[in-house]
C-alpha cells in the first residue's frame, strides 16, 4: 500500500478512495471524519446503538424540542403499530 495516492474532488464534494486502502483499513459502510489542522482524518465509523440514533428523535411539539410532552390521556388503542 502506497503511503499516497492523488485522487479528484469530484462533483459535491466526493473523493474515492483507492479500494485497496479502503479494504487494508476496514473501511466499509459509514466512516468518521475529523477536520485536523494537517488535514481530514478517515477512520472506520463506530456502530450506532438505538440510543444514539434515537438521541436526534423528532420533538412531538413542532417547533419546540425543549418541551417535554405530557400524556394526558392513554388507552390500549394509543398502543397498537
Amino acid at each position: 500500500m502506497n503511503p499516497t495516492h492523488t485522487t479528484p474532488l469530484e462533483s459535491g464534494n466526493r473523493v474515492q478512495l483507492p479500494a485497496d486502502w479502503a479494504d487494508a483499513l476496514g473501511l466499509h459502510g459509514q466512516v468518521t471524519l475529523e477536520r485536523t489542522s494537517n488535514g481530514i482524518l478517515i477512520r472506520s465509523g463506530q456502530p450506532l446503538s438505538w440510543d444514539d440514533i434515537f438521541a436526534t428523535r423528532l420533538s412531538v411539539h413542532p417547533g419546540d424540542a425543549t418541551t417535554t410532552p405530557e400524556i394526558t390521556e392513554l388507552s390500549g388503542d394509543d398502543l397498537l403499530f
